[in-house]
């Protein structure tokens, strides 16, 4: 998710009892039903952040338009949008082997322009101090087991519409016609 143009703010602390969003496809970032490491940039840790939204704020419209524009730049890998649903706190709370905190979560809210609209519920999740490679491996490490909480952003988006979080509109979370392909291998497969 590219933060495109960030409010010039300066960022905030996430508060830990928020609950936070990553929207992940199938396959490129998922495989047996597991967000894969591949799908955290080091990069992303190292400097602007690993982008995610923050749910309290919200529009599920922007999310259901960014899978879609995402899933344009490569339909073959970018199948089925999946959200990984996880709570702040426990992220912000990680450790290094150091005992050194792991990772910051930021507000980043994007401002909007001409070719983009304006997300208030944007975030990153980036490394508390400057590591090299090895270390920012350690830290997807340790980030992996929370985004694996997954929801297909089709029963997301109809949750929202349920629960009056957003207005009625025409919005469409479809890629290809595959929006509802559950990340994980049959385990309804009789054997």
């Amino acid at each position: 998710m590219d933060s495109g143009g960030e409010a010039s703010e300066p960022f905030a602390a996430v508060p830990h009892e928020e609950w936070l969003l990553r929207l992940n496809f199938n396959p490129e970032h998922i495989d047996n039903g597991k967000v894969v490491a591949s799908a955290v940039s080091l990069t992303d840790l190292k400097t602007r952040g690993y982008s995610i939204d923050r749910e309290r704020l919200i529009d599920v419209t922007i999310i259901a338009q960014r899978a879609r524009d995402q899933a344009a730049n490569k339909p073959e890998k970018r199948q089925a949008p999946f959200l990984s649903k996880f709570e702040c706190g426990p992220v912000r709370g990680e450790v290094d082997t150091d005992g050194r905190a792991a990772f910051l979560v930021e507000a980043s809210p994007v401002a909007g322009n001409e070719t983009q609209r304006a997300n208030p519920a944007h975030a990153h999740v980036k490394s508390a101090i400057h590591r090299g490679d090895a270390g920012l491996r350690q830290l997807r490490i340790l980030l992996l087991p929370h985004l694996q909480r997954l929801i297909a952003l089709g029963d997301y988006v109809r949750g929202a519409f349920n629960d009056d979080k957003v207005t009625p509109a025409a919005v469409s979370t479809q890629t290809d016609g595959a929006n509802d392909v559950d990340p994980s291998p049959d385990t309804n497969a009789v054997g």
